[in-house]
């Protein structure tokens, strides 16, 4: 099932190569603005990605599968699960 975004668009409508395309660009250009979201925020609009928070996470995702960041799972995510089992 995709998911809807803002706009009437979905993720799916965005080919792999545009998405590849747009994380590279945000890497070769985020020096040039005072943070990352920025960098984002303009590469998308210069690309016409709806949101920039989709390129956000195309970057996140980027940065999983390149093995520089860790799952989410992998990072603690989720609490204690001893205090889980506690009820907390």
């Amino acid at each position: 099932m995709r998911r809807r975004l803002s706009r009437g668009t979905t993720s799916a409508n965005y080919p792999p190569e545009l998405r590849e395309r747009a994380v590279r660009m945000v890497a070769e250009v985020k020096a040039d603005y005072p943070s990352e979201w920025a960098a984002i925020g303009a590469v998308a609009q210069k690309l016409g990605i709806g949101s920039s928070e989709t390129l956000r996470k195309w970057i996140r995702q980027a940065e999983v599968d390149g093995g520089t960041r860790p799952r989410g799972d992998e990072r603690g995510i989720g609490g204690d699960p001893e205090a889980e089992a506690r009820g907390r």
